[in-house]
């Protein structure tokens, strides 16, 4: 048992201690469960990214890197190296698809984001193996290109935990092509310095590890909670 936890067993009873060790555990706590994220990351990220592309690949599901892991691929060649999950896109017509592909290959269902029963105006899902999360991002085609949506917590007083702020993501989607990427053959979209300008800015390629999205990123557009709000559901 660490320090940290014997001060907190020891004074477990005392209210004034509880309130001032707290936000240390808390701080303490989520540091390390980000440093073991990025450990297992790093050591099984290849593994998990070809265990996806084996079970997509099978049921015919079209996919491509997104985000960070499209970043990391065509500016670093690589995962980039703060970063500790991965980012697929699919269509969301593939949603069930996608579930069965992956739970039958042994990936875990561990978080969701939803808004309405079916999730067409907003749904994100995270998927773990070997220790590592795979955001998947469902997509939405339309006449200027695709469509996702992300999900924050409201910056309100008034929030509640399991409602998330939706926000949707636009893409200059054209279709895909191939590039090599840790040993594989993977789908990226064409013009992708574009589409990563469309999520990074025209600085994309210089890494930027405190880059926060919403407040450079200028094609996110965040709902009002009166408008729409998501619903949020975990299994870890």
């Amino acid at each position: 048992m660490n320090l940290i936890n014997r001060l907190a067993f020891r004074y477990k009873d005392n209210a004034l201690a509880i309130a001032l060790v707290r936000p240390v555990y808390r701080m303490l706590y989520t540091r390390r469960k980000l440093d073991h994220k990025k450990r297992m990351f790093r050591q099984n990220a290849k593994l998990a990214l070809e265990r996806v592309k084996e079970a997509l690949d099978f049921n015919g599901i079209p996919f491509w890197l997104e985000f960070g892991t499209l970043l990391g691929a065509y500016r670093e060649h690589g995962f980039i190296k703060h970063d500790f999950d991965l980012d697929i896109g699919v269509f969301f017509k593939d949603m069930t698809a996608v579930y069965n592909a992956l739970t039958n290959a042994g990936f875990k269902l561990i978080r969701e984001f939803k808004v309405g029963d079916d999730g067409t105006d907003g749904f994100e899902q995270t998927y773990e193996y070997a220790k590592v999360t795979v955001d998947i991002f469902y997509f939405h085609r339309d006449e200027s290109g695709a469509y996702c949506y992300g999900f924050a917590p409201f910056e309100d007083e008034n929030r509640n935990i399991s409602l998330f702020q939706v926000v949707k993501i636009t893409v200059p989607y054209k279709g895909l092509t191939q590039i090599p990427f840790e040993g594989m053959m993977l789908n990226v979209p064409i013009e992708t310095d574009k589409y990563l300008q469309a999520h990074y800015g025209a600085d994309f390629m210089i890494p930027n590890e405190h880059f926060v999205s919403k407040k450079e990123a200028t094609n996110f557009y965040y709902y009002p909670h009166s408008e729409r709000v998501a619903h949020f559901q975990s299994w870890e």
